[in-house]
């Protein structure tokens, strides 16, 4: 079983890449997604991303990532908010 805390700690300090520690949405999002994606016996399951839902965490952190790529790529003025126009400048690239 994995934490948040523990997801947090292992992206900080085993991948050592500062951009993907830096990105705690997506890191917080992903944790959620998964943690109750299959039902659990164990009273910690609500808690924790469990061994048989670790492949969903995997697949959740590289989806949300994604999105956070294409946000940030659309959001030309770093506001963190997409206008119309910049959902019409970026509409070809999606």
């Amino acid at each position: 079983m994995i934490s948040l805390a523990e997801l947090d700690k292992g992206m900080r300090d085993v991948i050592k890449i500062p951009k993907l520690f830096n990105t705690k949405a997506v890191l917080l999002r992903a944790f959620n997604a998964a943690k109750n994606k299959i039902q659990s016996n164990s009273n910690k399951g609500a808690d924790y991303v469990e061994r048989s839902e670790y492949r969903y965490l995997l697949m959740y952190l590289r989806q949300y990532y994604e999105y956070w790529v294409a946000f940030h790529l659309i959001d030309a003025d770093g506001d963190k908010r997409i206008t119309f126009k910049e959902f019409q400048q970026a509409a070809p690239m999606l």
